[in-house]
């Protein structure tokens, strides 16, 4: 089976071998939105179960790559907003203890992710001594 996504729907082909002339065809089984994460009940019924469970792998397939992409988003745009918050605080927004402590939590523990993954804190250069 082939799952396709086209003009934001899901389609799905099933694809047989037609002896006279040498080659396979593609037969449309159905088709759903592509944001949904259930099979319709016909479309169910019309795959086999292991064209469902094609489906399965290929969902899980998707919701992984959304993941990873949703990461990819938040850990490129964090630096920004951590330098817009601190603006904000600087420029006197209010701040309720518990988003302070949220903050803080937060920053906590994405301090010990980064030193886990390798990610020391750079430490300041000392500024060039004169040389007289």
């Amino acid at each position: 089976m082939q799952i396709r996504e086209n003009g934001g729907r899901v389609q799905f082909l099933r694809s047989y071998y037609v002896k006279e002339k040498k080659r396979t065809q593609a037969k449309l089984i159905g088709s759903m939105p592509a944001g949904a994460t259930e099979l319709p009940p016909d479309l169910a019924d019309a795959m086999t179960e292991d064209e469902r469970a094609e489906f399965a792998a290929w969902l899980e397939k998707q919701a992984a790559a959304d993941r990873a992409a949703q990461a990819m988003r938040e850990i490129e745009t964090l630096p920004q907003v951590l330098q817009n918050v601190a603006g904000h605080l600087m420029r006197g927004a209010p701040l309720t203890a518990a988003q302070a402590k949220g903050m803080w939590d937060g920053t906590a523990q994405l301090r010990r992710q980064l030193t886990k993954a390798g990610y020391t804190k750079p430490n300041l250069q000392d500024p060039p001594s004169p040389e007289d």
